[in-house]
Protein backbone atom coordinates (compact mmCIF):
# COMPACT_ATOMS: atom_id res chain seq x y z
CA UNK A 1 0.00 0.00 0.00
CA UNK A 2 1.82 3.09 -0.75
CA UNK A 3 1.03 6.99 -0.10
CA UNK A 4 1.89 8.93 -3.15
CA UNK A 5 4.45 12.01 -2.64
CA UNK A 6 2.22 14.15 -4.19
CA UNK A 7 -0.94 13.34 -2.10
CA UNK A 8 1.75 13.91 1.17
CA UNK A 9 2.59 17.34 -0.38
CA UNK A 10 -1.24 18.35 -0.73
CA UNK A 11 -1.88 17.32 2.72
CA UNK A 12 0.88 19.53 4.10
CA UNK A 13 0.12 22.18 1.93
CA UNK A 14 -3.36 22.88 0.77
CA UNK A 15 -3.41 25.45 -2.07
CA UNK A 16 -5.91 28.32 -1.77
CA UNK A 17 -8.27 27.38 -4.76
CA UNK A 18 -11.54 28.23 -5.30
CA UNK A 19 -12.99 25.11 -4.31
CA UNK A 20 -15.95 24.84 -2.06
CA UNK A 21 -16.81 21.01 -1.47
CA UNK A 22 -15.90 19.01 1.56
CA UNK A 23 -13.86 15.93 2.03
CA UNK A 24 -15.03 12.64 0.26
CA UNK A 25 -15.74 10.29 3.13
CA UNK A 26 -14.86 6.51 3.54
CA UNK A 27 -17.73 4.25 5.63
CA UNK A 28 -18.70 7.70 7.35
CA UNK A 29 -14.93 8.27 8.54
CA UNK A 30 -14.15 11.87 7.02
CA UNK A 31 -10.35 13.01 6.76
CA UNK A 32 -9.30 15.76 9.01
CA UNK A 33 -13.05 15.63 11.24
CA UNK A 34 -12.73 11.84 12.13
CA UNK A 35 -10.44 11.24 14.66
CA UNK A 36 -8.45 7.06 15.48
CA UNK A 37 -10.92 7.18 18.34
CA UNK A 38 -14.00 6.97 15.54
CA UNK A 39 -11.86 4.43 14.06
CA UNK A 40 -10.87 2.11 16.42
CA UNK A 41 -14.76 2.18 18.10
CA UNK A 42 -15.83 0.94 14.36
CA UNK A 43 -13.12 -1.53 13.60
CA UNK A 44 -10.97 -1.79 16.61
CA UNK A 45 -7.48 -1.56 17.18
CA UNK A 46 -5.28 -2.25 13.73
CA UNK A 47 -3.25 -5.61 13.16
CA UNK A 48 0.06 -6.15 13.38
CA UNK A 49 0.90 -4.19 9.66
CA UNK A 50 -0.70 -0.99 10.94
CA UNK A 51 -4.37 -1.56 8.87
CA UNK A 52 -7.71 -3.57 8.71
CA UNK A 53 -8.89 -6.47 6.30
CA UNK A 54 -12.11 -5.72 5.49
CA UNK A 55 -14.35 -7.39 2.99
CA UNK A 56 -12.68 -6.96 -0.78
CA UNK A 57 -9.93 -4.44 0.83
CA UNK A 58 -7.11 -3.46 2.49
CA UNK A 59 -7.25 -0.38 4.67
CA UNK A 60 -4.85 1.71 6.57
CA UNK A 61 -5.28 5.24 7.90
CA UNK A 62 -2.61 8.08 8.57
CA UNK A 63 -3.28 10.29 11.82
CA UNK A 64 -1.98 14.09 12.90
CA UNK A 65 0.64 14.02 15.41
CA UNK A 66 -0.64 17.39 17.16
CA UNK A 67 0.17 20.93 16.18
CA UNK A 68 3.96 21.26 14.84
CA UNK A 69 6.50 22.81 16.25
CA UNK A 70 9.29 24.94 15.07
CA UNK A 71 10.48 28.48 15.93
CA UNK A 72 10.48 29.45 12.23
CA UNK A 73 6.96 28.08 11.90
CA UNK A 74 4.72 31.07 11.75
CA UNK A 75 7.23 32.45 8.85
CA UNK A 76 5.59 29.53 6.07
CA UNK A 77 2.70 28.77 4.82
CA UNK A 78 0.05 27.68 6.89
CA UNK A 79 -0.97 24.32 6.23
CA UNK A 80 -3.45 20.96 8.02
CA UNK A 81 -1.44 18.68 9.42
CA UNK A 82 0.07 21.54 11.37
CA UNK A 83 -3.15 23.01 12.72
CA UNK A 84 -4.91 19.52 12.94
CA UNK A 85 -6.05 18.17 16.13
CA UNK A 86 -3.75 15.31 17.74
CA UNK A 87 -5.21 12.03 16.34
CA UNK A 88 -7.18 13.51 13.32
CA UNK A 89 -7.51 10.95 10.35
CA UNK A 90 -5.23 12.70 7.69
CA UNK A 91 -5.68 10.38 5.35
CA UNK A 92 -7.57 7.07 4.73
CA UNK A 93 -5.63 4.17 1.70
CA UNK A 94 -7.69 1.68 0.37
CA UNK A 95 -6.06 -1.48 -1.08
CA UNK A 96 -8.96 -3.42 -3.09
CA UNK A 97 -7.78 -7.40 -2.66
CA UNK A 98 -10.82 -8.01 -5.23
CA UNK A 99 -11.04 -6.82 -9.06
CA UNK A 100 -12.61 -3.08 -9.30
CA UNK A 101 -13.25 -1.49 -12.68
CA UNK A 102 -12.42 2.22 -12.66
CA UNK A 103 -15.10 2.49 -15.30
CA UNK A 104 -17.97 1.43 -12.89
CA UNK A 105 -17.49 4.07 -11.00
CA UNK A 106 -18.31 6.54 -13.95
CA UNK A 107 -16.43 9.66 -12.54
CA UNK A 108 -16.57 12.90 -13.99
CA UNK A 109 -12.83 12.66 -15.10
CA UNK A 110 -12.79 16.62 -15.92
CA UNK A 111 -12.38 16.71 -12.04
CA UNK A 112 -9.47 14.74 -12.03
CA UNK A 113 -5.89 15.51 -13.01
CA UNK A 114 -4.30 12.25 -14.30
CA UNK A 115 -0.06 11.95 -13.61
CA UNK A 116 1.95 8.97 -15.16
CA UNK A 117 3.38 6.88 -12.35
CA UNK A 118 6.90 5.77 -13.43
CA UNK A 119 8.22 3.57 -14.19
CA UNK A 120 4.48 1.38 -14.50
CA UNK A 121 3.79 2.44 -18.02
CA UNK A 122 0.59 1.75 -18.01
CA UNK A 123 -0.24 3.22 -14.61
CA UNK A 124 -1.69 6.80 -13.26
CA UNK A 125 -3.62 8.67 -10.72
CA UNK A 126 -6.42 10.77 -11.24
CA UNK A 127 -6.72 13.67 -8.49
CA UNK A 128 -9.54 15.41 -7.75
CA UNK A 129 -8.10 17.82 -4.90
CA UNK A 130 -12.02 19.18 -4.51
CA UNK A 131 -13.14 16.10 -2.57
CA UNK A 132 -9.88 15.25 -1.60
CA UNK A 133 -9.46 11.89 -3.34
CA UNK A 134 -7.01 10.23 -5.77
CA UNK A 135 -7.23 7.19 -7.22
CA UNK A 136 -4.43 4.66 -8.63
CA UNK A 137 -5.45 2.72 -11.81
CA UNK A 138 -3.97 0.35 -14.39
CA UNK A 139 -5.18 1.76 -17.09
CA UNK A 140 -4.50 -1.39 -19.27
CA UNK A 141 -6.76 -3.42 -17.30
CA UNK A 142 -9.22 -0.59 -16.59
CA UNK A 143 -8.80 -1.79 -12.98
CA UNK A 144 -8.46 0.48 -9.12
CA UNK A 145 -5.12 -0.61 -7.27
CA UNK A 146 -5.21 2.02 -4.69
CA UNK A 147 -8.29 5.02 -3.65
CA UNK A 148 -6.41 7.32 -1.26
CA UNK A 149 -8.31 9.90 0.62
CA UNK A 150 -7.18 12.92 1.76
CA UNK A 151 -8.84 16.63 3.06
CA UNK A 152 -10.53 18.39 0.79
CA UNK A 153 -8.83 21.97 -0.31
CA UNK A 154 -11.77 23.39 0.86
CA UNK A 155 -11.97 21.65 4.35
CA UNK A 156 -8.05 22.52 5.05
CA UNK A 157 -8.90 26.53 4.02
CA UNK A 158 -11.76 26.56 6.36
CA UNK A 159 -9.22 25.10 9.51
CA UNK A 160 -6.81 27.63 8.46
CA UNK A 161 -9.41 29.68 8.81
CA UNK A 162 -9.88 29.25 11.97
CA UNK A 163 -6.43 28.36 13.67
CA UNK A 164 -3.83 30.34 11.56
CA UNK A 165 -1.96 32.07 14.04
CA UNK A 166 -2.54 36.02 14.79
CA UNK A 167 1.04 37.07 15.68
CA UNK A 168 3.69 36.17 13.28
CA UNK A 169 5.91 38.60 14.43
CA UNK A 170 6.66 36.18 16.88
CA UNK A 171 9.70 34.09 18.18
CA UNK A 172 10.04 31.56 21.07
CA UNK A 173 6.76 33.55 22.32
CA UNK A 174 8.88 37.08 22.28
CA UNK A 175 6.95 39.90 20.47
CA UNK A 176 8.40 43.29 20.11
CA UNK A 177 5.87 45.97 21.94
CA UNK A 178 4.59 42.77 24.10
CA UNK A 179 7.79 41.67 26.02
CA UNK A 180 10.31 43.02 27.58
CA UNK A 181 13.79 42.77 28.64
CA UNK A 182 12.93 40.08 31.52
CA UNK A 183 10.93 38.23 29.64
CA UNK A 184 14.16 38.16 26.81
CA UNK A 185 16.97 37.17 29.64
CA UNK A 186 14.50 34.54 31.19
CA UNK A 187 15.01 32.75 28.14
CA UNK A 188 18.25 33.75 26.85
CA UNK A 189 20.11 34.60 29.46
CA UNK A 190 22.50 36.87 30.64
CA UNK A 191 23.59 39.11 27.29
CA UNK A 192 27.16 38.68 25.65
CA UNK A 193 27.43 42.15 24.89
CA UNK A 194 25.25 45.24 26.64
CA UNK A 195 25.21 48.82 25.62
CA UNK A 196 22.02 49.89 27.16
CA UNK A 197 18.93 49.57 24.64
CA UNK A 198 20.93 47.14 22.26
CA UNK A 199 21.78 44.20 23.41
CA UNK A 200 23.48 40.91 22.20
CA UNK A 201 22.84 37.27 23.65
CA UNK A 202 24.10 33.74 21.90
CA UNK A 203 22.22 30.61 21.99
CA UNK A 204 23.87 27.15 20.61
CA UNK A 205 22.07 27.77 17.31
CA UNK A 206 21.45 31.62 16.93
CA UNK A 207 22.84 35.19 17.66
CA UNK A 208 20.64 37.23 18.94
CA UNK A 209 20.37 41.06 19.07
CA UNK A 210 17.28 43.12 20.86
CA UNK A 211 16.42 46.78 20.88
CA UNK A 212 14.69 47.75 23.51
CA UNK A 213 12.68 50.55 24.46
CA UNK A 214 14.56 53.70 26.41
CA UNK A 215 10.85 54.76 27.69
CA UNK A 216 7.42 56.27 26.33
CA UNK A 217 6.63 59.09 23.96
CA UNK A 218 7.43 61.94 27.02
CA UNK A 219 11.09 60.63 26.75
CA UNK A 220 13.25 62.00 24.35
CA UNK A 221 13.65 60.20 21.04
CA UNK A 222 11.41 57.54 21.34
CA UNK A 223 9.61 55.74 18.86
CA UNK A 224 6.78 53.94 20.99
CA UNK A 225 4.36 54.59 23.12
CA UNK A 226 5.70 51.68 25.58
CA UNK A 227 7.35 51.16 28.97
CA UNK A 228 11.60 51.73 29.00
CA UNK A 229 12.98 48.43 28.43
CA UNK A 230 9.52 46.73 26.53
CA UNK A 231 10.94 44.87 23.18
CA UNK A 232 11.02 46.87 20.09
CA UNK A 233 13.02 44.57 17.46
CA UNK A 234 14.50 41.30 17.54
CA UNK A 235 17.07 40.09 14.86
CA UNK A 236 18.16 36.37 14.78
CA UNK A 237 21.03 35.11 13.03
CA UNK A 238 20.41 31.63 12.76
CA UNK A 239 23.72 29.02 13.05
CA UNK A 240 24.01 27.33 10.66
CA UNK A 241 21.80 29.39 7.62
CA UNK A 242 19.66 27.21 6.03
CA UNK A 243 18.40 27.28 2.77
CA UNK A 244 15.10 29.60 2.24
CA UNK A 245 12.76 27.20 0.80
CA UNK A 246 12.72 25.17 3.87
CA UNK A 247 10.89 28.13 5.25
CA UNK A 248 7.84 27.69 2.66
CA UNK A 249 7.10 31.12 2.81
CA UNK A 250 3.70 32.49 1.46
CA UNK A 251 5.03 34.73 -1.27
CA UNK A 252 1.67 36.69 -1.00
CA UNK A 253 2.48 38.16 2.09
CA UNK A 254 6.34 38.61 1.57
CA UNK A 255 7.62 41.45 -0.83
CA UNK A 256 11.00 41.22 -2.42
CA UNK A 257 13.39 43.61 -2.38
CA UNK A 258 17.22 43.38 -3.64
CA UNK A 259 20.31 45.03 -1.44
CA UNK A 260 22.79 46.25 -3.75
CA UNK A 261 26.70 45.92 -2.21
CA UNK A 262 29.26 48.41 -1.57
CA UNK A 263 30.93 49.19 -5.20
CA UNK A 264 34.34 48.34 -3.23
CA UNK A 265 33.96 44.55 -2.51
CA UNK A 266 35.23 42.34 -4.66
CA UNK A 267 32.34 39.40 -6.05
CA UNK A 268 30.02 40.26 -3.27
CA UNK A 269 27.18 37.83 -2.31
CA UNK A 270 23.41 38.68 -3.58
CA UNK A 271 21.72 39.44 -0.82
CA UNK A 272 17.56 40.10 -0.76
CA UNK A 273 15.32 40.99 2.26
CA UNK A 274 11.79 39.39 1.95
CA UNK A 275 9.26 41.47 4.23
CA UNK A 276 5.90 41.17 5.75
CA UNK A 277 5.42 44.74 6.86
CA UNK A 278 1.47 43.76 7.78
CA UNK A 279 2.81 41.30 10.17
CA UNK A 280 6.20 42.61 11.26
CA UNK A 281 8.45 40.29 9.97
CA UNK A 282 11.64 41.00 7.44
CA UNK A 283 13.97 37.49 6.32
CA UNK A 284 17.30 38.36 5.02
CA UNK A 285 18.84 36.25 2.43
CA UNK A 286 22.13 35.45 0.39
CA UNK A 287 23.97 33.57 -2.16
CA UNK A 288 27.51 33.70 -3.20
CA UNK A 289 29.94 32.45 -5.89
CA UNK A 290 28.02 30.43 -8.16
CA UNK A 291 25.45 29.14 -6.28
CA UNK A 292 21.47 29.63 -6.82
CA UNK A 293 20.00 28.91 -3.72
CA UNK A 294 19.42 31.47 -0.99
CA UNK A 295 20.64 30.81 2.49
CA UNK A 296 18.49 32.87 5.18
CA UNK A 297 21.39 35.01 7.39
CA UNK A 298 18.86 36.94 9.43
CA UNK A 299 15.28 37.13 10.61
CA UNK A 300 13.91 40.47 12.14
CA UNK A 301 10.89 40.67 14.14
CA UNK A 302 9.40 44.43 14.73
CA UNK A 303 6.04 45.98 15.31
CA UNK A 304 3.37 44.34 13.53
CA UNK A 305 0.69 47.46 11.51
CA UNK A 306 -1.94 45.99 14.28
CA UNK A 307 0.42 48.04 17.00
CA UNK A 308 0.42 51.28 15.02
CA UNK A 309 -1.53 52.97 17.13
CA UNK A 310 1.12 52.41 19.82
CA UNK A 311 3.90 54.88 17.55
CA UNK A 312 4.88 57.77 19.07
CA UNK A 313 3.42 60.95 17.01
Amino acid sequence: MRLSTSILFLILLCAFLPQTASSKDWRGIVPLKSTRAEVEKRFGKPDERGGYDLKDERVSFNYGEGPCRGIYLTLGEDNCKCLADDDAVMSISVEPTGTRKISDLKLDMKKFKRTAITPFPQTFEYDNPEEGIVYTVDEEKNEIQDITYYPSVADCKDLIAKRAPQTRNSWRGLVPLHSGRKDVEALLGSPTRDSTFLVAYETDTQSVLAKYSNGNCDTSGAEWDVPKDTLIELVVNPNPSFLLKELRLESSRYERSEIFPFPEIDQPPRVWNYTDKNNGVRIRTQTSGSGSEELVVSITYFPAQRDAKLRCR
